[in-house]
C-alpha cells in the first residue's frame, strides 16, 4: 500500500473521471461516496496506474477537490474582479487575493490558473456545494455522521489507525469505574413532588427518523429527475458534449460560460433548441459577452 498518494495531473484526471462515474450511476450518498463506489474508484484506479491507494487516500482527495470546486465558483460571484484571457482565471488586486483567502483559505491557488477538470467537478460537486457535512440538507441524501450511525467503512479507517499504534492511549476502551463516594438510593424510595426525568434522547429520534423518512423520499424524487434528464438528453453531460462538437473546446470563453450557465436546465433547454454547431457556437459567446458587460455594470 503506498504510503504517500501521487496525484499528478494524470492522476487527478483519473480519479475525476471515476469519481464522476460513480455519481452518475448513482453512488453517492450525501457528500460523499458510498461504499461501492469507492470500492469501483479503488479497483479500476488500480487497474490503470498499479497504484494500491487505500480508501482514506481517495476520500482525502475527494474532500480537497470539493473545497477547490467550491472556491473556484465563490470567485464567479464575486463583483469586481477581472479576467485573463491567458491563464484563463480572474484577476485582483494583492490586497484583495489576501482578504478573499482570508475568507475562505486556499482560493488564492487560482490566481495562477483556473480549476482543473471543471466539467467533470461539476458533475461531483455542483448538487452538494451548498450543503456540507455541518449543514445538512435532506435532498443531499443519507445524514451526516453526527445524525446517524457512523460509515462502518469510516470506523474501517479507525481501526486501521489503531492498528498502527497500538500503544497509543487513544486507541484503548475506556469502561468507567462505578463511583463509590455514594450509596446508591432504595429502589422502593419516591421522590414526592417531583416530576420523573426524561431524556430528549427519544423526541431527538423521532425527529431524526422524520427527517431520513423525507431525505429518501426527496432522493428517489431526485434520481427520477436526473433519469429523465439522461433519457431525454437534457443532462449536463450530454450537453456539454454538444459544446465542445460546436467547437468551445476547453479552455475557451465558450467553453468557460458553458460550464458556468448549464448546470441551470433552464439554460441547457434553451441551447438545445438550436439545430446547428454554429448557432450553437455563436449563442455561447453572445452569453458570455452578455455577461461579462452585465458583471461590468454592476
Amino acid at each position: 500500500m503506498s504510503d504517500n498518494a501521487d496525484w499528478n495531473d494524470e492522476n487527478t484526471r483519473l480519479v475525476c473521471e471515476l469519481f464522476a462515474e460513480q455519481v452518475t450511476a448513482h453512488n453517492r450518498s450525501g457528500t460523499h461516496l458510498n461504499k461501492s463506489g469507492y470500492k469501483n474508484v479503488m479497483e479500476k484506479f488500480k487497474d490503470k496506474t498499479g497504484l494500491d491507494y487505500s480508501r482514506r487516500q481517495f476520500k482525502n482527495k475527494w474532500d480537497k477537490m470539493r473545497r477547490e470546486y467550491a472556491n473556484w465558483k465563490r470567485l464567479v460571484k464575486e463583483t469586481g474582479l477581472g479576467w485573463d484571457n491567458e491563464k484563463k482565471t480572474y484577476t485582483a488586486p494583492d490586497s484583495r487575493w489576501k482578504q478573499l483567502n482570508k475568507d475562505y483559505p486556499g482560493i488564492n491557488k487560482f490566481k495562477d490558473g483556473p480549476l482543473q477538470f471543471e466539467e467533470l467537478k461539476t458533475i461531483m460537486f455542483e448538487d452538494i456545494r451548498n450543503s456540507g457535512d455541518d449543514h445538512w440538507a435532506p435532498s443531499s441524501g443519507a445524514a451526516p455522521a453526527s445524525q446517524q450511525d457512523a460509515d462502518p467503512d469510516e470506523a474501517d479507517d479507525r481501526d486501521e489507525d489503531c492498528d498502527d499504534n497500538e500503544a497509543s492511549d487513544d486507541c484503548d476502551e475506556y469502561s468507567p469505574e462505578p463511583s463509590r463516594g455514594k450509596r446508591p438510593a432504595p429502589a422502593n424510595r419516591k421522590d414526592k413532588g417531583k416530576k420523573p426525568k426524561t431524556s430528549g434522547g427519544h423526541w431527538v429520534q423521532k425527529e431524526l427518523s422524520k427527517l431520513v423518512s423525507l431525505s429518501a423520499r426527496s432522493t428517489a424524487s431526485c434520481e427520477s429527475l436526473a433519469k429523465k434528464d439522461e433519457s431525454s438528453g437534457c443532462s449536463i453531460k450530454d450537453v456539454m458534449a454538444l459544446v465542445r462538437e460546436c467547437g468551445a473546446v476547453p479552455g475557451t470563453k465558450e467553453h468557460f460560460i458553458a460550464s458556468q450557465v448549464f448546470v441551470k436546465r433552464a439554460e441547457r433547454e434553451m441551447f438545445l433548441t438550436l439545430e446547428t454547431p454554429e448557432e450553437r457556437f455563436q449563442w455561447l459567446s453572445m452569453k458570455h459577452m452578455w455577461m461579462t458587460r452585465n458583471d461590468s455594470s454592476m
